[in-house]
Parts: structure tokens; C-alpha cells; sequence
């Protein structure tokens, strides 16, 4: 998000276009707050992977929501932030910090298809795989050292599967 825009993980769920006082009471239901913060997980994936500099609106880490200016402008919500999505984002950080594939490798889309999409980054011998996968069904993607991860299943030693709003980064060993 940014000053003048809704909260990313309002945006991820609710257009509500009503009127100033109806936005300043309105909160995500937990439904959508639970839905927003899976669809959150995996863009930032893609934020932190894709070529260019991430940008994070303070707060979005914490898991603040929120419309439209002013509404996209309270206050940092000291002592309760969202402890996992802060982690999150830290690992995000650590990750691109110590692999230059990240940051400086090159990109090669292989599938974009489905809601799934997976590309590699390579820097030099650096290769990591990335996996989104928004698609309904369940997806199988080859194994490798996984570096970050979310609803995903080992289903056998050479093969994993991405459920729906899953993502993997993966290193080639």
C-alpha cells in the first residue's frame, strides 16, 4: 500500500466503496482477514523475488487494514502486530540479503498458467526456484532446499505439493 491507497490487506479482499463514516467502522471480517492474509503471504513472495526493490507501506508487516486516505494513516499498532506476518517479512528480508540471485539474477518464467506461476532467479552458480501457486487444485513441483514455504506437503522424496495460496522458494542442491 501506500499513503493515499487502501491497506494492502484490505485491498486483497474488499472493493467497499461506501461512504467516509461507513469506512472509518468498517474492519475485515476474520473470514476475509484470514483469506487477505494467505493472498498477502504470496504476494509478497513475489514482491521480494521478482527483479526490482521491494516497498513496504509501515505497517502492512504488521497486518494493519484499513481504506482509502485517511483511513490508510492510523496509527502503527504497537504491542499488536501480526507476529507471523512480521517474521514473514523478515525471512523475506534475510532471504534476498543473502542471495544475490535475488537481487541481482537473472529471470526465467517456466509456467504461468492456472493461477500457478513459477520462475527461477540465477546469479552466477546461484539458481532458486520460486513457486506460487492461487490456483484451486494442488500442484506437484520437483524438490529442492526449501527455503520458505507455506501450505505445502512432502509427498514423496523427490516430489512436493503446493496447496491452494501455497508458495515455495527453493534452492537447487
Amino acid at each position: 500500500g501506500t499513503h493515499d491507497t487502501s491497506r494492502i490487506l484490505t485491498a486483497m479482499i474488499d472493493d467497499f466503496q461506501g461512504d467516509r463514516y461507513a469506512k472509518a467502522h468498517r474492519r475485515l471480517t476474520r473470514s476475509q482477514w484470514v483469506t487477505a492474509l494467505d493472498r498477502l503471504h504470496a504476494a509478497s513472495v513475489l514482491q521480494f523475488t521478482l527483479p526490482g526493490a521491494p516497498a513496504i507501506y509501515y505497517g502492512d508487516e504488521a497486518g494493519m487494514e484499513g481504506y482509502g486516505d485517511p483511513f490508510c494513516r492510523r496509527p502503527f499498532p504497537w504491542g499488536r502486530e501480526e507476529r507471523e506476518l512480521q517474521n514473514h517479512y523478515r525471512r523475506l528480508g534475510q532471504l534476498r540479503k543473502k542471495y544475490k540471485a535475488l537481487r541481482l539474477g537473472d529471470i526465467q518464467f517456466q509456467q504461468a498458467i492456472n493461477n500457478q506461476l513459477s520462475f527461477t532467479r540465477t546469479y552466477k552458480e546461484q539458481t532458486l526456484r520460486i513457486y506460487v501457486n492461487r490456483g484451486s487444485d494442488d500442484w506437484q513441483i520437483p524438490v529442492g532446499r526449501i527455503l520458505l514455504a507455506r501450505n505445502m506437503l512432502t509427498v514423496a522424496p523427490d516430489q512436493l505439493v503446493l496447496g491452494h495460496n501455497g508458495f515455495c522458494i527453493l534452492e537447487d542442491e
